[in-house]
């Protein structure tokens, strides 16, 4: 909008971090060249934290440009993973062929990464893993990746390993069970705001390489702009595009102090409190005080909850039937099978519960009575000694037309594959683009988490069960207990046993090219129907690209279970009109 105003060939104050636009100040140049370090070292950690929005990603990204041709690097983004999964990461990320359908044990996983580090060291290449937002790492996976140092030959550590995150990582690696992590952490830097001296260099740098050619901002607009962000580059930023915003609007080609005033109050608005409700709290408090200083037997008559923050929750009636379920191992079990990322699961075959109208894939469809307290907490909703484990699954099932009550444990490995378990990470818009009940793993102030099964969404209502209890939520309640780890079921091609490419032939190919053809017209093929072919692969890449999905020419989980969602196979879905 402003480009052409200001003479301007790109916006110059983009929160993405664009590698182009890096700003070396001296703690951003000291904390890049432990980055370099991190490159070239031949063992241990480095170790970079900082405040959320100093520019550790650009940073990140501006070293990922400079890696040189013969390293390998496996840049890990998602760090919310169990520890199986990071060794799944790590394998993707180097090109390590592993079976999807039957998960290797850890150990296989880190042979097969113990041999590609060693053939790769054997061609004069080395090898490092990257992993961003690290204080998200759980501690079982912080000592897998100290392991993971122990790969070497007699003169080098085979993966060099580089972490960043925010300063909490610090704390967590200060814990003394990660002693031995932390004894390994051969450079760490913590990076820094910008000083005042730095405002002035940075936002001409940025407005220099968008093509500016006047000077913009007042030496008053600038020092406005230090005390509005505290150096936070991700602040300046944003509040710098709104003032070239509001200086365009304003018809003025500079930006001074009042226009940042203004453009401050936009960008970062502050809560108004009332003041009679905090002067009655304190009012409270004091007497409180007072009360039990007077009389220290009294006790006070009103439970100080520990719950974060007070949820406006709609309970309906339970759409599973009153029968006992046995409760699993959580600690062997049940965990083990819920780290694999996809597994089979039996498919239906037992009867249906009677207990009321249902729709073919076994979805309740009585009215929600309301009946719960507004100021319930989804934190209460988790009694059971398993947290909800099996619970959860078990309406995971019944929406899919299985029935509860025999003992199952979830997601369990069989040969017949009619449904799979697929394990993600994501937010609610992947749920409903995947369009498939899931379970979600939530948390409260409990050191274990709690589960739940999301069964439906209605414009902005999502209708979730905890303990067999059925409840209707916002979207924003479910945010503030869940940080996006769910498992869904989803139906398989006739015949399938692993992801489809080219080459592969098949019964399930056979399935795949009449779904495609049903949604994209393709050559009429004289040889086998039931073989991958270029053809084929072409015709699934444009079915990949309609969807938002990565064209890579492969039906995996995630491509298949939109191409079932376009069949009239009955399946389970969040949203029934989709």
């Amino acid at each position: 909008m402003y480009l052409e105003h200001f003479g301007l060939d790109q916006k110059p104050f983009s929160i993405a971090p664009d590698p182009s636009f890096i700003y070396l100040s001296e703690k951003h140049g000291e904390a890049l060249a432990h980055l370099q370090y991190g490159l070239e070292s031949d063992g241990g950690f480095v170790l970079i934290t900082g405040e959320v929005g100093t520019g550790k990603t650009t940073l990140l990204r501006n070293l990922i440009a400079q890696v040189p041709k013969n390293q390998d690097v496996a840049f890990i983004l998602n760090p919310r993973l169990t520890v199986r999964e990071l060794l799944e990461s790590l394998c993707d990320e180097l090109r390590i062929d592993y079976p999807i359908e039957s998960p290797l044990s850890i150990k296989h996983y880190i042979d097969r990464l113990n041999q590609h580090l060693l053939h790769t060291h054997s061609l004069n290449r080395s090898t490092v893993m990257i992993i961003d937002e690290a204080q998200n790492l759980s501690p079982a996976v912080l000592e897998q990746i100290r392991l993971l140092t122990n790969l070497e030959t007699n003169d080098r550590k085979l993966l060099r390993i580089i972490l960043i995150g925010q300063p909490e990582l610090g704390k967590t690696l200060d814990r003394h069970e990660l002693r031995q992590l932390a004894q390994r952490i051969t450079a760490r830097y913590h990076l820094g705001a910008l000083d005042r001296s730095d405002i002035h260099a940075y936002i001409a740098h940025r407005m220099r390489i968008s093509g500016a050619s006047a000077e913009v901002f007042t030496r008053a607009a600038r020092r406005s702009i230090y005390r509005q962000t505290q150096g936070i580059p991700r602040l300046i930023n944003v509040l710098c595009d709104r003032c070239l915003l509001g200086a365009y609007v304003g018809g003025t080609h500079r930006v001074n102090a009042r226009i940042v005033s203004r453009a401050a109050q936009e960008a970062f608005p502050k809560r108004k409190f009332r003041r009679w409700p905090l002067a009655a709290a304190l009012a409270l408090g004091i007497a409180l005080f007072v009360g039990l200083a007077l009389n220290p037997y009294i006790s006070p008559s009103v439970p100080f909850s520990t719950n974060p923050v007070p949820l406006e929750i709609d309970e309906v009636p339970s759409s599973r039937p009153e029968t006992e379920i046995p409760r699993p191992d959580t600690n062997a079990t049940a965990a083990a099978d819920i780290e694999s990322q996809e597994k089979p699961v039996l498919p239906a075959t037992a009867s249906e519960p009677t207990q009321g109208p249902k729709t073919e894939t076994g979805v309740d469809t009585h009215e929600p009575r309301l009946s719960m307290s507004p100021n319930a907490s989804l934190s209460m909703l988790s009694s059971d000694s398993d947290r909800g484990f099996q619970a959860a699954y078990d309406s995971l099932y019944l929406a899919w037309g299985i029935a509860s009550g025999s003992p199952r444990s979830p997601c369990v490995v069989n040969s017949q594959t009619v449904l799979r378990c697929l394990r993600g990470y994501g937010d609610l818009g992947e749920l409903e683009r995947l369009n498939r009940p899931a379970v979600i793993e939530l948390w409260d102030d409990s050191t274990d988490p709690f589960f739940a099964a999301l069964l439906s969404v209605s414009d902005n209502t999502y209708s979730i069960e905890i303990d067999g209890k059925a409840h209707v939520v916002s979207g924003s309640t479910i945010r503030q207990h869940w940080f996006g780890n769910y498992t869904v079921l989803w139906r398989t091609p006739p015949g399938f046993d692993r992801a489809m490419q080219l080459g592969h032939a098949g019964t399930q190919v056979e399935w795949l090219r009449e779904r495609l053809e049903s949604l994209t017209p393709l050559k009429a093929i004289l040889s086998d129907r039931a073989i991958f072919d270029s053809e084929l692969e072409d015709a699934l890449k444009t079915f990949q690209r309609s969807q938002q999905l990565r064209p890579d020419g492969i039906a995996g989980p995630h491509s298949l279970i939109r191409l079932h969602s376009s069949s009239d196979v009955p399946i389970a879905k969040l949203r029934q009109d989709l």
